[in-house]
């Protein structure tokens, strides 16, 4: 696979070291272009020992030469390359890529690929300038013409600040690009349910859940990334978790009734279905459309189950369609969650405990014919991890 690596001016610049040595390790060509600022964290030749090539710094080449790519370094490799990976993507780079200007090597870079080549971008930057409205205009931009967003995490930024703006980790960009070599699900369609549920109790009361739909939202990206369109069934949640770009439509809902119902819409249509929402135990059987709490005064509350959404579609799946849910619990009970998968038709089985709930990482098990303790892992390793299951399932 040939890469390029398009590094910019931040100071998450010295992580692309590793992601570029790993990606040699794993059989890619890969090549590096930087922008000025970039080289003023890391410099060239660092890059250009760890992939084993020239690193592209200007515009243009040596007019001295006979080769006609070397005149051009803004032209290639980017025309010949299968992925590009814009990392750290600055404010300033996202907003050029997205408004057409090519203006230093990594822009041109970015304009000069191929229609088929797989577009990643991993935004880096300051949360509050993340947070500006131009720059998620832009980003989504990006997303819109197909490419990928991995990031940003949230976590301790080199500013002091606290907040969503720092690039996601080398292993985990390493693993997105790998992922969607081959394509294992071109053509495939997957239904994705996700988020959390919301019971009403009266007109501005609800039951929920801690359920954030990171876990969702990543299944979402790497299974698009993997070549398949995703029918994506949402609870409420943030607009950063929810995905969005090309191969991708979002079916919103409130209610566990509302999700069986897009659920069941959207069943037939699908060679995967993926149950990671966080869907309500129980539904208000007397909820009101009034404000029916006074201050002081106690109130009892009839619950009614709602129905199991996973255990109900699966009952209806085709012999070519798989069905994957997720266990939580309390703690890592394997025995539990097995009898789940086979009381619930599964194919597969995700167990997972509450720390997971609202957090970037966990710790996972598969079961599936055979089980798998994969330990501590990241979100965005597991959602890797869960595809790799399902593409060999189907």
């Amino acid at each position: 696979m040939q890469i390029l690596l398009g590094i910019t001016g931040g100071i998450a610049a010295y992580k692309m070291v590793d992601v570029s040595s790993t990606l040699r390790q794993r059989g890619c060509d890969v090549r590096v272009a930087m922008t000025p600022s970039a080289q003023a964290f890391v410099q060239p030749t660092t890059f250009a020992a760890v992939s084993g090539a020239g690193v592209l710094t200007e515009m243009f080449g040596d007019a001295r030469t006979d080769d006609l790519k070397a005149h051009y370094p803004h032209l290639y490799p980017a025309m010949g390359a299968d992925a590009f990976v814009l990392a750290p993507a600055t404010a300033n780079t996202i907003a050029k890529i997205a408004t057409g200007i090519a203006d230093n090597v990594v822009t041109c870079s970015a304009i000069s690929l191929p229609k088929s080549a797989r577009r990643f971008f991993c935004p880096a930057m300051n949360a509050r300038m993340w947070e500006q409205d131009v720059v998620q205009e832009n980003a989504a931009l990006l997303r819109e013409r197909g490419w990928q967003q991995l990031g940003p995490d949230n976590g301790h930024l080199a500013c002091g600040v606290l907040g969503a703006g720092r690039m996601v980790d080398p292993a985990s960009i390493v693993e997105a690009v790998l992922a969607t070599e081959g394509r294992v699900l071109a053509g495939k369609r997957v239904l994705i349910l996700s988020g959390p549920t919301r019971e009403p109790i009266d007109a501005v009361r609800y039951i929920t859940n801690h359920s954030s739909g990171l876990m969702g939202k990543l299944l979402a990206e790497q299974a698009v990334a993997a070549g398949a369109t995703v029918d994506f069934v949402t609870g409420p949640v943030t607009t950063e978790n929810l995905p969005s770009g090309p191969g991708i439509q979002r079916h919103p809902v409130g209610t566990a009734a509302e999700m069986l119902a897009a659920g069941q819409a959207h069943f037939a249509d699908a060679d995967i279905a993926i149950f990671v929402a966080a869907v309500a135990d129980f539904t208000i059987s007397d909820a009101d459309t009034a404000i029916k709490m006074a201050r002081g005064a106690g109130v009892q509350l009839s619950l009614t189950p709602t129905v199991d959404i996973a255990a109900t579609l699966s009952a209806q799946k085709r012999p070519d369609q798989c069905c994957v849910g997720f266990s939580l619990e309390a703690t890592a009970d394997v025995e539990r969650a097995t009898a789940k998968r086979a009381r619930k038709q599964l194919d597969g089985m995700v167990l997972n405990t509450v720390e997971a709930m609202n957090a970037e990482d966990g710790t996972f098990t598969w079961i599936g014919q055979s089980t798998s303790d994969w330990g501590p892992l990241s979100k965005r390793e597991c959602a890797g991890k869960i595809l790799q299951q399902v593409a060999a399932l189907v």
